[in-house]
């Protein structure tokens, strides 16, 4: 019991460390991707396709619920 509670402790005091730390440093978080995932993929080629891809998708949806 003691090491669970220990852990549970050690995790808490690194994820509030990390918070202040972003408090402080007053930068926003950021992905892997270098942003917040909106519309416009900066990622490399492969994020680039995926993108495209949900795009394409989108539109063909967005058309077969308008031909509706």
């Amino acid at each position: 019991m003691t090491t669970v509670l220990m852990a549970m402790i050690g995790f808490v005091s690194i994820a509030g460390i990390m918070a202040v730390g972003v408090i402080i440093g007053n930068s926003p978080l950021k992905g892997s991707c270098g942003g917040k995932g909106g519309p416009e993929c900066v990622c490399d080629e492969f994020e680039q396709r995926k993108c495209e891809a949900r795009n394409r998708m989108m539109k063909a949806k967005m058309q077969r619920e308008a031909s509706k």
